[in-house]
């Protein structure tokens, strides 16, 4: 599909996505070539009872075509030249991008109906909610982030110095090239990383990495041969025993207590230990826990998705899980701490200004 022709059909599609949301006294005009002077691609107006008329620039984009910062700027400088409200118009306005926008007071639309038209004269304020990800779903992208590779690129981009194209990322991550490429598709089109014109990624949100991971990804469903235990002496015992139990890796709570700044007390207490171990079963023994429904469970073992997490066989210190898997696995799993990655996630935005929002 052309440029000229994805754009008529995204214009098209956000704009019925408006008139659905108006009230009946209401209509629209789409008045293309209107804004052209200006650089943009057209106008709308609002038309309301007893004359009312709101007028709105329009510029309709693909979605990731442009980083955000870029784009944000791009819409609020065409806003100053045409002296009246800008109106966006996508295919997928994802959530970095619906923040940036929010904070700007720019108005939007999409496909996929993401809603948010405001003014203040004429008063209008019409919001709505559409799809948790990006439509597009082809050969060149992922729409799905649960397997091993998007475990290990999302790894990679929480902690590689940017900017790095795809093949250092691949080798980054020993991952294929072809596979990061798809990855990069989708979350350039969703607003979670911004490339340059070379193609390299030189932005990374990297909490809204973590975030669009945990859609797809889960500590028990995508890891394998999961066991619930109880710690009959407590999770503090518990963990001294896994410390010297094999190859283990401390994930979850346990492993966030410790990435935290020293001397910085946890926004929760520590009432669930959650362990990655080659075998659960054998974990059971070694760190003398009983095995108990999920209910009544304090300590959850499972095998790996990425055996790469382990700590080297014969090894007898257990290891800790790499700081992106910690978070991920603290807002998916039972009874889950939203607060305790909340709070991991801003000590790393003190000196990480890529883990700010």
């Amino acid at each position: 599909m052309g440029n000229g022709l994805f754009e008529e059909t995204v214009r098209a599609g956000a704009v019925r996505r408006i008139v659905a949301l108006l009230p009946s006294a209401w209509t629209l005009t789409d008045e293309r070539g209107t804004s052209i002077a200006h650089g943009l691609d057209g106008a709308i107006t609002l038309h309301g009872p007893r004359g009312t008329r709101a007028h709105f620039s329009v510029e309709v984009k693909r979605a990731g075509a442009m980083p955000v910062r870029r784009l944000v700027q791009t819409l609020r400088e065409a806003q100053d030249r045409a002296d009246q409200p800008v109106l966006f118009l996508s295919d997928y306005v994802g959530p970095s991008l619906r923040a940036a926008l929010d904070a700007e007071g720019l108005s939007y639309a999409d496909t996929t109906g993401w809603v948010r038209v405001v003014r203040d004269k004429p008063l209008i304020v019409l919001r709505a909610e559409g799809a948790d990800r990006s439509p597009r779903a082809r050969a060149s992208s992922i729409s799905r982030f649960d397997g091993l590779a998007a475990n290990r690129v999302i790894r990679a981009l929480s902690e590689t110095k940017l900017p790095v194209g795809v093949r250092e990322l691949a080798a980054n991550a020993t991952v294929a090239p072809g596979s990061v490429s798809k990855m990069l598709a989708t979350l350039t089109a969703e607003g979670v990383v911004d490339r340059d014109d070379d193609g390299r990624v030189s932005f990374v949100r990297r909490r809204s990495l973590i975030h669009r991971w945990v859609r797809d990804y889960s500590f028990i469903a995508s890891n394998k041969g999961v066991m619930f235990f109880l710690a009959p002496r407590g999770i503090e015992r518990a963990l001294a025993s896994v410390n010297t139990s094999g190859p283990v890796t401390i994930t979850g709570s346990a492993a966030a207590r410790r990435l935290l700044p020293p001397g910085t007390t946890p926004v929760v207490p520590l009432r669930l230990l959650t362990l990655y171990a080659p075998d659960p079963s054998l974990l059971q023994r070694s760190a003398g826990l009983l095995p108990v429904d999920r209910s009544s469970a304090n300590v959850i073992a499972v095998a790996p998705q990425d055996r790469e997490v382990l700590p080297p066989y014969g090894g007898d210190v257990a290891s800790l899980a790499p700081t992106a898997l910690v978070l991920a696995d603290l807002l998916t799993t039972p009874g889950r701490s939203d607060a305790e990655a909340e709070q991991l996630m801003d000590a790393l935005a003190t000196h990480d200004p890529l883990w700010r929002e």
